[in-house]
């Protein structure tokens, strides 16, 4: 590409996207060494820092810990068990006693007592343990016969002080269970024997209670005198709402056959209450022969009453239905009676009776439930009965075999002593631990940020985007050479083309930021360049802010881009080195949201005149809406990146960038850092 080279603005449409080439294969330590770049000399310096820092903290942190054990060892009351051949129960005994004993010596009881005998003569260091803590202290083994206790503390006395704690709580329990132990059974068998009795005496006065002076024998001949009442009860009712409904139905003049019935029914009636009479009388004597041998108040003599009231009501309930049946006869007569008075009668008869018979059905409903109840009672009795005799059966049992002994004993083999010497120093094993940790942690933590990063470090990260948008230069951040604009300039002109240009077209070149802001220094060194090749150049602020070319000009109160699409003829800026400068402008009423493509294609088409190059100075397409429109309008779209452009927002706009502009677009990486792989060795 020449200096006086142009390209036509009404070129073909763009080629389609080319497919990327494939990356050639790297080693996966490649993006871990990619990720470290340039946080080497760091992390080292922070590893170095902190890495004895941590040591020391790890060696003072380092504990001394003092272990003292004792050994206990249980001895069989049997001797010579251990050589025994044939029969191993009693091996087998002892064996499971010694398992049991060593569980004893760890269990909470043991341990809650040693505790309290620390706390009194440890204060210091036992005042806030407790039973858990000194549990978890100790480490109890068996081994055969033998338990071992061991324990580490950074004073040597308390080591010797728990475990001998330990020890002395579980003798002393052991001789207090010891003399109760063979009662505990028996004991728990007694108690059992009197809440049976208590039982047992419950249920006598729940019966009491329930039967009264009647017995379940009695309940029951009461039970079926008063179902015997009920059923002649009924008998009475049919009858008498008979002699009702043919009273209400007749005329009033009575039959020979109903007349021969009532005399019937009085015949039989007077029969019962002739045999009621004569057991009466047995009632009678009886209960004077029991009043000579009973006191008045006892159960037999008020059985007897109740039986002669029971009588009693049951002749008066006779004599009262062979009046009714007198009386219904005498108004079934052919007599000259008043009907309805009789009818009245009668009604009066059928309510008595009907009522007899509630009365008599409620009463045999509590007869009955006091039989059921006192026979679920008896029930309940038998099983107690049952249980109690099984319980003094045991009782005895129990009472033989009180005697016999446990099968062994426990007796201290090797009290515990005060280390001299502590069995563990973690102190260097911490330090040089801590001097690794703190070497290692600044690289894991660089390397972690390095792969969490979003940002682009190195001009090596759009390497991906290479098949699409190359990357013309990269400029250091410090000291950049004063001829960087230059060769900016040259690698322009010596990109290829993907259209062919006329000559004599005026070149429109968009020169943009892919993340934010505006690239108005580079903008304007590159300006200049090409003017020192002699190429005829304006620049054009449109960054609409006024913080860029515009504000580093002085231009900020002359009209400029924005009245230009507005369709007036701002005078271009000349500066002293022959660059024409458009600046951003004055006039409000064009915002970055209504300009159009018509008028930027028109506009630049103005502006062609007597002009090489139009070098546009445009914001981030993520800031500005224009650039996009600009960037359709340009011949070559230009992007700056810097090392703290996000990825993101480079990804989203690399693909307008080489589609929108008509030969396409390139990139420069601007602000590299020293160790960057884009500069030169």
């Amino acid at each position: 590409m020449t200096a006086n080279a142009s390209i036509d603005i009404a070129a073909a449409e763009p080629l389609p996207l080319a497919e990327p080439p494939a990356a050639p294969e790297q080693s996966p330590l490649a993006g871990l060494a990619r990720a470290m770049r340039g946080r080497w000399l760091a992390a080292g310096l922070v590893a170095a820092v902190i890495g004895p820092a941590f040591a020391f903290g790890g060696y003072v942190s380092g504990v001394r810990l003092y272990q003292s054990g004792a050994i206990l060892r249980v001895f069989p009351q049997e001797s010579n068990i251990l050589y025994r051949t044939g029969d191993d129960s009693v091996l087998k005994t002892f064996d499971s006693f010694v398992k049991a004993e060593t569980t004893s010596v760890a269990s909470n009881p043991v341990m809650d007592r040693a505790r309290a005998a620390l706390a009194a003569d440890w204060p210091a260091l036992a005042a806030d343990m407790t039973a858990s803590d000194l549990a978890s202290s100790i480490e109890i083994k068996r081994n055969d016969s033998l338990i071992t206790l061991n324990t580490k503390s950074r004073d040597p006395a308390f080591a010797a002080a728990k475990v001998n704690a330990v020890v002395a709580a579980y003798l002393d329990l052991q001789a207090e269970a010891e003399s109760a132990r063979s009662d505990v059974r028996l004991a728990e068998l007694q108690s059992r024997e009197t809440d049976l009795q208590a039982r047992q005496a419950d249920i006598r006065r729940r019966t009491l209670e329930v039967g009264g002076e009647y017995g379940i024998d009695a309940l029951a001949k009461a039970h079926v005198e008063k179902i015997a009442q009920i059923d002649a009860l009924e008998s009475r009712r049919a009858e008498v709402e008979a002699t009702l409904a043919a009273m209400r139905t007749t005329s009033g003049e009575s039959s020979a056959d109903m007349s021969d019935d009532e005399i019937m029914r009085a015949t039989l009636l007077d029969r019962a209450l002739a045999d009621l009479n004569f057991e009466r009388a047995k009632r009678e004597a009886e209960l004077s022969t029991f009043l000579l041998r009973y006191p008045a108040d006892s159960h037999q003599v008020r059985d007897l009453r109740e039986q002669l009231a029971v009588i009693d009501r049951a002749m008066a309930e006779r004599r009262e239905q062979i009046k009714v049946l007198g009386q219904t006869g005498a108004l079934t007569d052919t007599s000259g009676a008043n009907a309805e008075a009789s009818q009245a009668e009668i009604a009066a008869l059928l309510e008595k009776v009907t009522a007899n018979l509630a009365t008599a059905r409620s009463e045999a409903r509590d007869l009955n439930s006091k039989r059921a109840e006192l026979a679920a009672l008896k029930e309940e009795a038998d099983d107690v009965r049952k249980l109690l005799e099984e319980t003094s059966s045991a009782l005895e049992v129990i009472r033989l075999e009180a005697g016999r002994a446990l099968p062994g004993y426990t007796a201290i083999l090797s009290p515990a002593t005060e280390p001299a010497e502590p069995a563990e120093d973690s102190s260097k094993m911490l330090a040089a631990a801590g001097l690794a940790g703190g070497g290692v942690l600044p690289f894991a933590v660089a390397l972690m940020l390095g792969l969490l990063s979003g940002r682009v470090r190195h001009s090596d990260a759009l390497s991906r985007f290479g098949h699409l948008v190359p990357v013309l230069r990269v400029v250091p951040r410090r000291r950049p050479a004063a001829s960087e604009p230059d060769r900016l300039r040259n690698a322009l002109q010596l990109l290829p083309l993907r259209h062919p240009q006329p000559p004599g077209k005026t070149r429109v070149l968009t020169f943009a930021r892919l993340d934010q802001g505006a690239p108005a220094d580079d903008a304007l060194a590159l300006a200049r360049s090409f003017v020192r090749a002699g190429t005829r150049v304006l620049l054009i602020d449109t960054d609409l802010s006024e913080q860029g070319i515009t504000q580093s000009l002085g231009l900020t109160d002359r009209p400029g881009w924005r009245e230009a699409l507005l369709d007036q003829k701002p005078a271009l800026v000349a500066m002293a080195d022959g660059l024409s400068v458009l600046p951003a402008g004055l006039d409000p009423r064009l915002t970055d949201t209504s300009a159009g493509i018509g008028a930027i294609r028109r506009t630049l088409a103005d502006l062609a005149t007597d002009q090489d190059l139009i070098l546009i100075c445009a914001q981030s397409p993520a800031n500005s809406l224009m650039t996009e429109l600009l960037m359709s309008a340009s011949d070559l779209g230009l992007a700056d990146v810097q090392p703290a452009d996000r990825k993101a927002s480079i990804a989203a706009h690399i693909l307008r960038l080489d589609n929108l502009p008509r030969q396409g677009g390139a990139l420069v990486f601007t602000h590299a850092s020293a160790g960057d792989p884009g500069l030169p060795a």
